[in-house]
């Protein structure tokens, strides 16, 4: 039965150790818990080698914390489903361009974000 890390990693200090001792066939990184972005790219580093599967998962990111998500799993450019979908979690969220389509996150190009005036 393959098996996944997720909330696992969390407590890890060294990401190919924990990878090379349990050799999970997947793992999920959420930046949030993880560390942020930087953290979860050495685990990206760390799971190639091995052939360990990943892909990118948020924790209750508002608007913004999803749109920063999104950007850097499209820069990633590798092809794989990540689950971003929190955003629509909360009723006083900043409201954004990024829309749901189907199974994918688009922006609007006719919506604009609506932070509050100064």
């Amino acid at each position: 039965i393959p098996i996944a890390l997720d909330e696992e990693l969390i407590a890890a200090a060294d990401p190919a150790r924990l990878l090379e001792t349990i050799r999970p066939q997947h793992i999920v990184l959420k930046p949030s818990l993880l560390g942020g972005l930087a953290a979860c790219q050495r685990w990206i580093e760390a799971a190639r080698p091995l052939g360990v599967q990943w892909w990118i998962n948020s924790l209750l990111e508002s608007n913004v914390g999803l749109n920063a998500l999104a950007q850097w799993a499209s820069a990633l450019d590798d092809g794989r489903v990540h689950g971003l979908g929190t955003g629509q979690l909360f009723s006083n969220n900043v409201p954004s361009p990024l829309r749901l389509d189907g199974c994918g996150l688009r922006v609007d190009p006719s919506a604009a974000w609506g932070f509050p005036s100064p």
